[in-house]
């Protein structure tokens, strides 16, 4: 849907920037120098509400709990899921969430991440008819309580965020850098504190080990090894034909669902193609200095085709031990989503060529066959 109002959620479903302070929203407004769309005002005058009451929130939260969490430590290093978008992360962020000895960040933690200590319960019961059953992009389970990417919290926040670009489709998504090892000096010191709080307070009373999810995370890996000594990562890929037509699309939905402002930018099969070669050059060369036995790469194929197996090995490669204690919950996950059937997106001849040029290094490494580019059909020229 082009115009009117936002496709894939209800009105009434809030978005990420309905979790932001004033602060941060008046921010985000003045960078975009407030160029909502006519059909996106009543959003906008409602997280502008909103952005006042979190405000208030996060005040309340700061002095109940500033302190404590303040002096909480992540005594185990998290485990990171990591890859592109579309290749299955959230799918295995929902299967190690299974395993009653992890703890994850949720849904409304990440939604409200400056206040959630205090208004988790009353809000989680209020609001539990504001949430569709699944999400817009690929119909996956969507509720509370379930496991959510910490990066939307990063986002809520007013850190660097590639998913910003999401509020603002026409205009949004350049400014950001990936990896916060390239921010300049406060800023990069900001987004390490920002993570370090959230995940203090999402630890809170709970020591259990953190599993994280986030494709953002693919650039940040050498950067996550260094504040959490220890940590260890899953890595998730896909077959470029399937994961770039995907990703696309999961893109315009989003911006559709979430935007501010109709429409989205006309170069956005080049940005997200940039943002893919960044991503994988910074991720290549971290992996080599975190050293052997913390990283595992996991083919979503391999996941989908037999998910005891997958994780099983995931298991056994980075030492978590415990298998057979949560493999009656896989099993059972995995017979209750038998039915699910993945979206299907078809790559025009064009996009196919682009996807064989400039992801040749990623197929080769993860072992998935590729066109030979000189049988690919140019696409026409306008």
């Amino acid at each position: 849907m082009a115009n009117g109002a936002p496709a894939g959620l209800p009105r009434r479903t809030p978005r990420p920037w309905h979790g932001m302070t004033m602060p941060v929203w008046l921010r985000l407004l003045v960078r975009n120098h407030f160029a909502v769309s006519p059909s996106r005002i009543p959003m906008a005058l409602a997280v502008s509400v909103f952005s006042v009451l979190n405000s208030s929130a996060a005040v309340v939260q700061r002095i109940r709990f500033g302190r404590a969490v303040s002096r909480t430590r992540i005594e185990i290093p998290p485990l990171f899921i990591v890859g592109h978008w579309r290749t299955g992360t959230t799918l295995l962020h929902e299967l190690l969430a299974l395993d009653d000895r992890f703890a994850y960040p949720t849904t409304y933690q990440c939604m409200a991440p400056r206040h959630f200590l205090v208004t988790r319960r009353m809000m989680t019961r209020l609001g539990g008819l504001l949430l569709p059953e699944h999400r817009p992009i690929d119909g996956m389970r969507l509720r509370w309580d379930l496991p959510q990417e910490d990066e939307f919290a990063l986002c809520v926040q007013g850190l660097p965020s590639l998913y910003a670009g999401w509020a603002f489709p026409r205009r949004g998504g350049d400014g950001p850098t990936l990896d916060p090892a390239e921010m300049l000096g406060e800023e990069g010191r900001r987004w390490r504190a920002a993570l370090l709080g959230f995940l203090q307070a999402v630890t809170l009373g709970d020591g259990r080990r953190l599993v994280l999810k986030s494709p953002a995370h693919t650039a940040r890996a050498a950067t996550l090894a260094e504040m959490f000594p220890g940590a260890s990562f899953v890595h998730m890929v896909r077959d470029p034909y399937v994961v770039v037509p995907s990703a696309l699309e999961a893109w315009r939905r989003m911006a559709d669902s979430l935007g501010l402002q109709t429409g989205c930018r006309p170069d956005l099969e080049d940005h997200l193609m940039g943002v893919f070669e960044a991503m994988y050059r910074r991720f290549e060369e971290d992996r080599k200095r975190i050293g052997p036995g913390r990283v595992v790469d996991v083919r979503y194929e391999d996941l989908v085709a037999d998910p005891v197996a997958v994780m099983a090995r995931i298991y056994q490669s980075l030492g978590l031990g415990g298998f057979e204690g949560v493999r009656p919950a896989i099993e059972g996950y995995v017979e209750a989503a038998a039915g699910y059937l993945t979206n299907r997106h078809e790559s025009t001849p064009g996009l196919r060529r682009r996807i064989t040029e400039r992801w040749a290094g990623y197929a080769r490494r993860y072992g998935y066959e590729l066109d030979d580019p000189q049988a690919v059909p140019v696409a026409p020229t306008a």
